[in-house]
């Protein structure tokens, strides 16, 4: 009787052992299944973006009795394709999903790929702090368990980390590390990668001549690698380099290299034809430099390239300006606002896109929940409830558009309007004519910067009229960007100046764009211009309790009765546009705004006054 049961004893515990063994094992691999579905989608994954991210979120959705490793595995996966399609958040989001299912697995190779994740994903969204812990976490358990490759993963993090704080020196120390460790790897491509970074801090540093060594080394191992669109890169890069020293003959040798290597092999590259035109516009070789230029924009424009054919047309419009060819200089800048135009519908596009992916993937995990609820529910009723939602949803939806249509539409109205406010043509034209002076004159140095800084400021106007806010800095460049150029225009007949409370994080303060310039203009056009000299203009910036205060004074000859005769439309129209936009702000700021002339001790005017305030 005892044996019998001892005998049962030892069955029964060979029986836990199997079934422990069995469930240990269920959580700690990856299915056949899982795995084909995980290989085919790596082979998609570069082309079709996102309907790997719909398959992963059905696997993940749709598969019962997934283990903790393969939904660890699924979770890295959609974290990857996220961070390679520019999508931080979301990818840094599934990734800390993983990792703590990593944890749970106790698998610290796996936890340390997906911190070298985090920390990129962190840095790309500006959190540097929490990008400097994921690295720093990474080499910890790299170190630990020794595995190279993920050690100098973290090193190169903490190198993109310190070369975005500008921190050179530090992000040296990094790379070099990252180097040593894959100095005697058999990854050439990732070698050579290592190699462009570490030249690149060189050049930020100066050191061209450390920077040409490594990028000698990089194009070494290009010709061992037999890849000759790699050694076409590097050898535009050295290219660079030596412009960037003042080499300018090297330079010319080593892009035309890179061009005549990319023609062989047919591969159609735009960037050594535009450093061969960055390189002549140095020398003042404006029409070989135009001639590049041509040849980049036209390989830009068949590869639907928009924002590196905005920049090449903008060399284009100051080669035409300096050459006195209005007319070219004018057809390129209307090609190249209607381009950056569209870069901002298409990027408006990619986030709807993303938008709806994310909308099917709720709407079937509705119907998956829904039709759980139709086992345990009175059929017909669950299908009238159901009915009734989607009518009061298609109502509630076209409410909701017909209203945001509205407002869009509204939106888009006040936009127009203030674009034809802050591009008065008349202020076009005179600075355009005022940088010819200059050109004429002989002082292309001057000219150039002003070309540039007039180019700067039709930009800007473009870019934030499109925006509901900027911060309080950028508000500012803009305005003394303005100021300047009108500086220019008028001869510095009068001077002016910026005061910001020191209280004002201007960095960190959001304000409607744009809301300063019309005053501004007014200051000076009715105002300044005829003073001789001693012209003054104050622009300023107090912060009182939660509340912005913004006073623009001016000690002009005073809005005459002649000018506000003249002008009445026009600046009631400013300031009606200025008013409307801030009602748009529902905050009532649009009752602070004050327009007041300014008279001396013998009644004569003496200036003008705008005053206004912003909540905060």
């Amino acid at each position: 009787m005892i044996l019998k049961y001892k005998w049962l004893r030892q069955l029964s515990i060979v029986i836990s052992f199997l079934v422990l063994l069995f469930s240990c094992s269920k959580q700690d691999t990856i299915g056949l299944d899982i795995e084909k579905k995980l290989g085919r989608l790596d082979s998609i994954t570069q082309t079709q973006p996102e309907q790997t991210l719909l398959e992963l979120d059905g696997l993940l959705q749709n598969y019962k009795d997934l283990t903790s490793l393969e939904q660890a595995m699924l979770l890295f996966k959609k974290g990857e394709v996220l961070y390679l399609n520019l999508k931080y958040q979301a990818a840094l989001n599934a990734h800390l999903k993983a990792y703590q299912l990593f944890i749970e697995l106790n698998d610290t190779y796996n936890q340390g790929r997906c911190l070298i994740t985090l920390s990129g994903a962190s840095l790309h969204i500006g959190d540097v702090e929490t990008s400097q812990v994921y690295a720093l976490k990474a080499l910890h358990l790299a170190q630990l368990i020794k595995d190279k490759r993920i050690e100098g993963k973290a090193y190169n993090q903490l190198f993109n980390l310190h070369f975005k704080l500008k921190d050179y020196n530090k992000a040296l120390s990094y790379i070099k590390v990252t180097d040593s460790l894959f100095a005697k790897g058999i990854d050439t491509a990732s070698i050579i990668s290592i190699k462009n970074n570490k030249a690149s801090v060189y050049l930020q540093l100066k050191e061209y001549n450390k920077a040409l060594k490594s990028y000698s080394e990089a194009m070494q191992l290009s010709h061992a690698t037999g890849n000759p669109k790699i050694l076409a890169s590097v050898l535009n890069n050295i290219g660079y380099t030596y412009i960037e020293a003042g080499k300018y003959q090297r330079a010319e040798k080593f892009l035309r290299g890179a061009a005549t290597l990319n023609n062989n092999i047919k591969d159609i590259n735009a960037a050594p034809y535009k450093g061969l035109g960055n390189l002549f516009l140095l020398q003042s070789k404006n029409d070989s430099a135009a001639i590049n230029y041509k040849k980049a924009l036209n390989i830009y424009v068949s590869n639907n390239n928009a924002k590196d054919e905005i920049e090449v047309r903008e060399k284009l419009i100051a080669i035409a300006i300096m050459s006195a060819d209005y007319v070219k200089a004018l057809d390129n800048q209307i090609v190249r606002d209607s381009l950056q135009l569209n870069v901002s519908r298409l990027e408006q596009n990619r986030l709807l896109n993303f938008a709806n992916v994310t909308y099917k993937v709720k709407q079937k995990e509705t119907e998956i929940n829904h039709q759980k609820e139709i086992n345990s529910r009175n059929h017909w009723l669950l299908i009238s409830t159901i009915l009734l939602f989607i009518l009061l949803a298609i109502a509630t939806a076209f409410y909701i558009y017909n209203t945001k249509l509205r407002a869009a539409n509204k939106a888009s109205k006040l936009e127009q309007r203030l674009l034809r406010i802050q591009m008065n043509p008349h202020f076009i034209f005179n600075t355009l004519a005022a940088i010819q002076n200059i050109t004429l004159e002989g002082n292309p140095i001057k000219s150039s910067n002003y070309i540039a800084k007039f180019s700067k400021l039709i930009r800007q106007n473009f870019d934030y009229v499109r925006k509901e806010a900027i911060s309080l800095d950028k508000e500012i460049a803009m305005i003394s960007n303005y100021i300047e150029t009108q500086q220019l225009r008028f001869n510095n007949v009068f001077t002016y100046a910026v005061e910001v409370d020191n209280a004002i994080d201007a960095t960190k303060i959001q304000v409607p764009p744009m809301l300063l310039q019309p005053f501004l203009e007014n200051a000076i056009e009715y105002g300044l211009k005829e003073k001789k000299k001693g012209g003054k203009l104050l622009l300023k910036i107090e912060k009182e309790a939660e509340e912005l205060l913004f006073v623009i004074l001016d000690n002009g000859v005073g809005r005459s009765s002649k000018a506000k005769q003249e002008e009445l439309t026009e600046d009631l129209h400013a300031t009606a546009i200025f008013k409307e936009r801030l009602k748009m702000r529902k905050k009532g700021e649009e009752k602070s705004f004050i327009l007041q002339d300014l008279f001396d001790k013998n009644n004569k005017p003496s200036g003008t006054k705008v005053f206004f305030k912003l909540k905060l």
